[in-house]
């Protein structure tokens, strides 16, 4: 039973990692419209460090949906995505690039107090460019792994646009 893949989730079936996509959407618009309404964004660096928790934890939950090879055990985010990447003969800087994504992703959601003091400082550098290179790898993703499962015409995704994906109900 594939209750985790439904384009729409008005019903019992749901699209957690589409939420979730739409959510970080929905965060990045309006940190947007703060930050075009002057320069004092209230909660900045915060709602900086949730973005990138939410399109993390959407590209986390999309990968874990389409792994490519089920397991016992859902791999790490990486695994899959590298997988992807080999498998479909893609771009291998991709890789490199999404082990940054990725290891932003987690030091912002693992942030905590560690011996050195590292994971506090890292946490400490996020920004509003590394916010939105973030946010922008993130989507790129998304983009990636649909356009792989388009390829096969039973796949009922022709309705899914990401584009409007936040403006959607």
């Amino acid at each position: 039973m594939h209750r985790y893949y439904f384009i729409d989730s008005s019903g019992e079936d749901t699209n957690l990692q589409l939420y979730s996509l739409k959510q970080a959407k929905h965060q990045w618009a309006t940190l947007q419209d703060d930050l075009s309404a002057g320069d004092q964004v209230e909660h900045f660096h915060e709602r900086c460090v949730f973005l990138i928790c939410t399109i993390g934890l959407s590209v986390s939950q999309l990968l874990g949906q389409n792994n490519p090879e089920p397991s016992d055990r859902v791999p790490s985010p990486k695994s899959i995505f590298d997988s992807l990447v080999d498998r479909h003969r893609l771009d291998s800087t991709l890789k490199s690039k999404f082990k940054e994504f990725i290891d932003t992703y987690d030091h912002c959601r693992h942030f905590g107090l560690t011996n050195d003091g590292s994971r506090h400082w890292q946490v400490s550098q996020v920004t509003l460019d590394k916010t939105r290179e973030t946010y922008e790898f993130g989507l790129l993703v998304w983009d990636t792994v649909i356009s792989i499962f388009r390829r096969d015409p039973k796949n009922e995704l022709d309705e899914l646009d990401l584009s409007v994906v936040q403006d959607e109900p």
